[in-house]
């Protein structure tokens, strides 16, 4: 039901030293590195059947992960376009996994694919959904990180299919794309992209360079979004627990919107005690002639705490150069935030709201949607757990209104997945 991705497909796109998301199946950083202990920093990867958080601590020990979700449900409009008739529906996720682990590389390959029927006269859908994450360090100064992550199938399938989150420190948080939906959008393919290297100049002084790509497409569309980034960036840690840096990039859109954009900023993270996170980054975006007149200030913050043993939240809110779902539009604005309680020993409630949007250009419309989550989950025995809750989206794209909500019923098996509580 309600998926803890560590990224989303869609935050990968954006500025990875401007963006607190940095995007989707798998996160390279969580914390504030304290006084060069590479080890210590806390790296997480999404599970992808939505069990949650998966630690890439050198301790994990190498494994396989199988398996499967069964699900039903209703849904008001199984195929994001107005007038829609509602449906009862069935689903089935496969999912497998591997975690291979040594003393210098951490990886982490998942993949599941998802089946959805429908009673009423909808034609079956599916999407296929993988990823692979390799962290490495070739010494105590040098440290690499490569990346991607790739989906394919039924944009609508989506709605119903684990929720795309990120890791807002070691809490789950919902990203941007839980509000991105196109009527009607058909069959979508998405690729995404990154390579890192990062070099500890001292013991509180490092220099990173950041590369990645990424690309979207609607079948059937002539509409293609692309945008590759370059970003160089400097951090220093002031405290174990306090980091600024400053940061200069270069995005290259090249699908439908062609330009180019530029900026810089600085920023600091802040691990206010030891489940409390803080972060914020920002500075000015300029874009070329050919790209509009969308100048402006980039931003990224977020904020994550555990109340109790028991209970979490975060919050998040950022203004990045993006290539979505959506769209190629240059700017996209996202606001999220969400609550988790452990309910005795085995339950948890969780619920979570997000909102994004971007502005009209010459090329492309405006859009914007808010999209809402209240689930529950219940642990049985040997990875087996239930799951219930309800959906709701509102939204609106290039004038086009629609609406959907969704009553959804799981049994999950995944022994040996992720943890929603770290």
């Amino acid at each position: 039901m309600r998926s803890v991705f560590a990224q989303s497909i869609d935050d990968e796109t954006k500025s990875p030293a401007v963006s607190t998301e940095t995007n989707s199946s798998y996160a390279a950083s969580a914390e504030v590195l304290p006084h060069g202990d590479e080890d210590s920093q806390a790296q997480y990867a999404s599970a992808l059947d939505g069990s949650g958080l998966i630690s890439l601590d050198h301790d994990t020990p190498s494994h396989y992960i199988v398996g499967a979700t069964f699900g039903g449900g209703w849904d008001s409009n199984p195929d994001n376009r107005g007038g829609s008739v509602a449906s009862a529906l069935y689903s089935v996720s496969p999912y497998i996994g591997i975690q291979a682990n040594t003393d210098r590389i951490r990886s982490l390959f998942q993949y599941q694919y998802t089946s959805t029927v429908f009673s009423a006269d909808y034609a079956k859908q599916s999407r296929h959904v993988a990823s692979i994450g390799i962290l490495g360090n070739v010494n105590e100064r040098w440290s690499w990180g490569l990346k991607a992550n790739g989906s394919y199938g039924q944009d609508a399938i989506r709605f119903l299919g684990t929720q795309q989150a990120i890791a807002v420190g070691d809490v789950p948080g919902v990203g941007s794309n839980s509000a991105a939906y196109v009527a009607n959008a058909g069959t979508v393919a998405n690729i995404e992209g990154h390579a890192e290297v990062k070099y500890r100049l001292t013991a509180v002084d490092s220099i990173g360079l950041n590369v990645s790509n990424a690309f979207s497409h609607y079948l059937g569309s002539n509409d293609s979004n692309q945008i590759a980034t370059v970003n160089f960036n400097y951090g220093k840690d002031l405290s174990p627990t306090v980091g600024v840096n400053i940061y200069a990039q270069n995005s290259s859109y090249y699908g439908t919107l062609r330009c180019e954009s530029y900026g810089g900023g600085v920023g600091m993270t802040w691990r206010v005690s030891n489940r409390t996170a803080f972060a914020v980054s920002g500075g000015p975006q300029l874009n070329t002639s050919s790209c509009g007149s969308q100048q402006g200030f980039a931003y990224s913050a977020s904020f994550s705490t555990r109340l109790s043993f028991k209970s979490q939240i975060y919050v998040m809110s950022d203004r990045q150069a993006t290539s979505s779902y959506l769209g190629p539009g240059l700017w996209q604005k996202s606001t999220s935030g969400g609550y988790q309680q452990q309910i005795r020993l085995h339950g948890i409630a969780s619920v979570d709201v997000g909102y994004v949007a971007s502005d009209t250009l010459v090329e492309v419309s405006s859009y914007h949607g808010t999209f809402f989550d209240a689930a529950y989950n219940h642990t049985l025995a040997h990875g087996l757990r239930i799951s219930s809750g309800y959906r709701a989206y509102v939204g609106d794209y290039g004038g086009t209104h629609f609406s959907r909500n969704a009553v959804l019923f799981s049994l999950v098996w995944t022994p040996g997945a992720g943890h929603i509580f770290q």
